[in-house]
């Protein structure tokens, strides 16, 4: 009779291993999601504070209004820049900019062609999708920074996240859901380990195993 029992902890006691790793990347993946969130949470606070654009891990994040970099990445992007002096950008980079005119609304075009004279250095760009180079060459001063990834649509969400509706519902709600989901996985945690222990002949045959 006693067999079958000792046969059942030991399927038990192999899928111990499983379960564990489970719950390890379980583990991981919220504490990666969370950290995101965190992130984000405070970048977009600092942003609405301050009024500048929101930034993580050192890259600022802008949203692309236009599709002059078609097929790079489209309206609706979201751009990420970090910060780069004139020096360290070559001929192929991506790079945000301060445009000419009234507001110096900010310009993401790829650069064809590097120019220095009498120590000035300047870019002449041009959008992807555009036939001809920008007719004004940027000046290194009015250098953002290079863009180093964009993701498509990303920008559209950004955009909604920085209203108090989008703030509620992309950032608050989702992370109050992942905490008690945290808390349910490790209350259901304890509660198995206590039945575990209750269950006379569960250690030894695990041990078996």
């Amino acid at each position: 009779m006693e067999a079958p029992v000792m046969e059942t902890a030991k399927k038990r006691g192999g899928s111990a291993p499983l379960r564990r790793a489970g719950r390890f990347l379980g583990n991981t993946l919220f504490a990666c999601t969370l950290l995101v969130l965190v992130a984000l949470i405070f970048s977009l606070a600092a942003s609405m504070i301050s009024g500048g654009p929101p930034a993580v891990f050192g890259h600022q994040m802008y949203i692309v209004l236009s599709g002059s970099m078609s097929p790079s990445f489209g309206a609706g992007s979201l751009a990420f820049v970090s910060p780069r002096p004139p020096e360290a950008i070559k001929e192929g980079d991506i790079i945000t900019y301060r445009g000419l005119g009234e507001g110096e609304k900010l310009v993401s075009h790829r650069v064809v062609a590097v120019n220095e004279a009498g120590g000035v250095i300047t870019f002449t760009t041009k959008g992807d999708a555009n036939d001809t180079v920008d007719p004004n060459p940027v000046k290194g001063e009015n250098l953002v920074g290079k863009v180093v990834l964009a993701i498509p649509y990303l920008g559209y969400i950004m955009e909604f996240a920085r209203t108090k509706q989008g703030l509620l519902v992309l950032v608050v709600i989702p992370t109050s859901a992942l905490l008690l989901w945290e808390i349910a996985g490790i209350y259901k945690h304890m509660r198995a380990q206590r039945k575990k222990r209750a269950v006379p002949g569960e250690s030894a045959g695990e041990i078996e195993s």
